[in-house]
């Protein structure tokens, strides 16, 4: 094998590794394709009112050729009211840079909210490299994924009733001097998924991504 081809391999194989946006998935240590069941993954609330019996309506279970999927349970009291939902572990990033949540879902009747927040350090927390949620607290609200093409806007994310794929980034390429601020404190991100709104149903996740996007370049004086 010539030297150049061998290049053009090792470039083909970088390529596959890193996905189709050139850039290396935050959770693919992290089982944000569900391999291992719930590793990873807050779906334990006792302490939360509504949400005690959260676990009772989490699984993940097989769906056609997806041998691994996320799957909410909600009645028609929870999708109207307080959701299901699932966190991830806090995922340590850089603010300087922009990053990219990509969900794929399709659901029976349930509607959703799958958004990030930004994070840091909860001032009481003891830091360690493997932080837990209750180790940081919120700084900054991503906006919600949207299914059906709103950029920012979206209050839901309008999953679709067949599987389909989509992405939002955070921070929004647009953002007052206040949210940048914010964005500025931020050294974790918290992925929430949650299912809420729409009917009674199932509600089924997979092959959840977060990767860097490119730099944030703001702008100053927005208001």
């Amino acid at each position: 094998m010539t030297r150049l081809l061998k290049l053009i391999v090792a470039l083909c194989v970088m390529l596959l590794v890193r996905g189709a946006s050139g850039a290396p998935d935050l959770l693919k240590d992290r089982n944000g394709g569900f391999e291992h069941g719930l590793t990873n993954w807050l779906v334990h609330f006792p302490d939360h009112d509504f949400l005690k019996n959260n676990i009772s309506c989490v699984s993940v279970v097989r769906d056609g050729l997806r041998p691994h999927v996320l799957k909410f349970e909600l009645s028609h009291a929870a999708a109207e009211n307080w959701g299901v939902q699932a966190l991830s572990l806090p995922v340590r990033i850089d603010f300087r840079k922009r990053y990219k949540l990509t969900v794929s879902a399709r659901t029976t009747g349930p509607n959703a909210r799958l958004y990030v927040m930004g994070k840091r350090w909860h001032p009481k927390a003891r830091r360690s490299e493997n932080p837990v949620n209750a180790d940081t607290r919120d700084v900054f609200k991503g906006p919600v994924l949207s299914f059906s093409g709103e950029k920012g806007t979206a209050q839901f994310s309008n999953v679709r009733r067949t599987w389909a794929t989509a992405s939002v980034e955070i921070p929004p390429r647009e953002m007052t001097d206040l949210a940048y601020g914010f964005w500025q404190k931020c050294e974790f991100l918290e992925i929430h998924l949650v299912g809420i709104g729409g009917s009674a149903g199932q509600l089924f996740l997979d092959d959840i991504r977060l990767e860097e996007s490119g730099p944030v370049i703001h702008k100053t004086g927005r208001k």
